[in-house]
This record gives C-alpha cells, sequence and structure tokens, in this order.
C-alpha cells in the first residue's frame, strides 16, 4: 500500500516544529535540517542533523531502510533548499545554479514519494498572485521552475496557523486542512469528518487518522 507523504507549511512561530510533539519517539526518525532544538521536552531515537543535501538524501533512504522506523520526519524542506542553494553557488557557475537547484528539488521529492513509510516535510510560505490577481499561500522556493508546484507531490498539504481566541491571552495554534482560496490546503475526504476545516496542531493525530483511513 502507498503511504501518505504530508506537506506541513506555516510562517516563523506558528507550531510547525511543536506539532511533532506526540509523535512516537521511538519509532520516528526526525531529519532536522534545520540543526534547532525541539520546541518541546524530550527527543528523538532517531534524530540527525544532515551536513549537505546529498546528505540529506542519504538520510531519507537510511531511514526508509530501517525497520524500526515506521514514520520519516523531515524539517525542513526550506532548509534543504537554501543548503543546496549555497551548493550550488559554490559549485556551479551562471545557469548551472538554477539547474543544479531545480534539479535537485526534484530529486528531493522523488525520495519523498518513493519512501514506503508516512513522511512528513515541513515547510516555510511565500505569498504568490494567481491568475485572477488573488494572492495565495505556496511553498517557498526560489526562482520560477517550481513556484507553487511543490504541493503537487504530496497527498495532504496542511496549513499551521495561529489565533488569538476572544477572552484568551495567548494563541491558539491549529491546521487548516483544505483550501479557502488563500492557501494550497488539501486533504483527500474521508479522513477527516466532513464538517472539519480545522483541527488541532498535532502532526500525530493526522498520522493515526491516515492510518485508520487506509485499514
Amino acid at each position: 500500500m502507498m503511504k501518505y507523504k504530508v506537506l506541513v507549511i506555516g510562517g516563523s512561530g506558528r507550531g510547525k516544529t511543536f506539532s511533532f510533539r506526540n509523535m512516537n519517539r521511538e519509532h520516528t526518525a526526525y531529519i532536522n535540517i534545520e540543526n534547532k532544538p525541539l520546541p518541546f521536552k524530550g527527543s528523538f531515537k532517531y534524530e540527525v542533523v544532515p551536513t549537505s543535501p546529498a546528505d540529506t538524501l542519504n538520510w531519507i533512504v537510511k531511514a526508509n531502510n530501517n525497520a524500526d522506523i515506521d514514520c520519516i520526519v523531515v524539517d525542513s524542506f526550506s532548509a534543504y533548499v537554501d543548503m543546496l542553494m549555497l551548493e550550488a553557488r559554490a559549485t556551479k557557475t551562471n545557469w548551472d545554479i538554477m539547474n543544479h537547484y531545480n534539479e535537485n528539488i526534484g530529486k528531493f521529492n522523488d525520495y519523498i514519494k518513493k519512501a514506503t513509510k508516512e513522511v512528513f516535510v515541513i515547510a516555510h510560505y511565500e505569498v504568490l498572485m494567481d491568475e485572477a490577481g488573488g494572492k495565495e499561500r505556496r511553498a517557498k522556493v526560489k526562482g520560477k521552475e517550481w513556484e507553487g508546484f511543490v504541493e503537487k507531490d504530496y497527498t495532504i498539504v496542511l496549513y499551521t496557523e495561529a489565533k488569538v481566541e476572544f477572552g484568551e491571552e495567548r494563541a491558539k495554534h491549529f491546521f487548516t486542512l483544505y483550501n479557502d482560496g488563500t492557501t494550497s490546503a488539501k486533504t483527500p475526504p474521508g479522513i477527516f469528518e466532513e464538517s472539519l476545516t480545522k483541527i488541532d496542531n498535532d502532526s500525530n493525530l493526522v498520522l493515526q487518522k491516515i492510518r485508520e483511513f487506509q485499514k
């Protein structure tokens, strides 16, 4: 059975990494490209910090081949493409810089799609203009080849949001499940109750719902 690939998109401080606080720490691979401390207590048994784009891809393969790992988290796509651009500028010239960059974004997505386990990938967003002149948030990339197209390789795209409710002092974090005309969010019907448009900011809940749906 094909496993779902989930893209988690949001701005800084919107709870992207925090959403993984309830994941199984013993059987989840955490590929920490951001090289930042986790925003919750505890650690993952299989946490690694890649040193290059190629090292990132190698760790995805190793995690996929490890029978003790049943889910992979990549934090983040944004850090991967930043690392990729630095590599391209250091090793390529002229048009080859963007060619290297674009080819290796495709390679990254291909590795994610071919994984035989569920994979969650974190990304930051940029605001793009659509054909009608409206604004839509999309996974951030440099250049035009992948602009607005990263999401096509993922079955589920979730947006992390934060909102201060009436009478509350602190913002509550949640996932939006569907495109409301301003984001590229998408979720296949049937995974969550039809009436829901947002859920708690909890990637483990999403994982469990996916597995129940695929039984």
